[in-house]
């Protein structure tokens, strides 16, 4: 098993509020909430039709994905349509309540929230959205050519076919239980 396999394992054998302790530790806080607070009011009374997120939020060049620590207790804390139809407080996009995380991480935390949630939450983003890049990027072999961003994702979260094989199953039961 490499290390970075081992690594997954054990962030897999975590709760949620550990993993996510553990991952603010390893990649540091946010250094701004995902959307301005100004904008955010705005939108959910209905004042302005768009909800930009924060630039200073975004790491993908560093290979990494914000997450929303709510998504334990919300939906879709990253859509303004979901947004404006649930009015989420705005608590749950303030710097505090972010976390950074590559591809695979990202996957285990929303693995660990649909454990921990009987499935209510993490798990719809888990199988529709997370699994599927993961299985194509490490098991299918389709590597992003870019944009440059994309391939740093890649590569920060790299695992070989087979070891991605072995997580995704382990997943797979562990959500399932």
């Amino acid at each position: 098993m490499t290390e970075q396999l081992d690594q997954y394992m054990q962030l897999l054998k975590l709760s949620y509020s550990d993993a996510v302790a553990e991952l603010l530790q390893k990649y540091g806080p946010a250094k701004d909430s995902y959307f301005a607070e100004d904008n955010y009011q705005a939108f959910l009374v209905g004042k302005t039709y768009s909800l930009p997120k924060n630039a200073a939020i975004d790491r993908t060049a560093e290979g990494l994905y914000c997450h929303h620590i709510d998504e334990s207790r919300y939906l879709n804390l990253a859509d303004p349509a979901m947004i404006k139809v649930q009015q989420y407080p705005y608590a749950s996009q303030q710097k505090t309540r972010l976390v950074y995380c590559n591809l695979i991480e990202h996957a285990i935390l929303h693995a660990l929230i649909a454990i921990e949630s009987k499935q209510e939450f993490g798990y719809a983003e888990l199988v529709k959205e997370l699994k599927p890049q993961i299985e194509r990027w490490y098991i299918e072999g389709e590597q992003p050519t870019s944009p440059a961003e994309a391939v740093e994702c890649y590569k920060t979260a790299y695992l070989s076919a087979d070891e991605t094989y072995k997580l995704m199953i382990f997943i797979k039961e562990l959500v399932k239980e």
